[in-house]
């Protein structure tokens, strides 16, 4: 197993190994849902249309997985 990265660790995404590279796409992940939670948590508290939130942030995910599927 790879040793935690540090801040001082100073290595472009592209260095790191494809295993490295997950990993960090996975916990990237995680913050997504995470602001996800926050950002309709407040559209909530402003009274925008939850549907409306979610829609545009998946439109957003497909653009981008897009980009690469052929």
């Amino acid at each position: 197993m790879n040793p935690p990265r540090h801040k001082n660790d100073t290595r472009t995404f592209a260095e790191l190994t494809f295993q490295e590279q997950a990993k960090t796409m996975n916990m990237t992940a995680l913050q997504f849902r995470n602001q996800l939670t926050a950002h309709l948590r407040r559209a909530d508290e402003e009274g925008r249309p939850r549907g409306e939130v979610l829609t545009g942030r998946l439109s957003l995910l497909r653009r981008i997985l897009e980009e690469y599927s052929g």
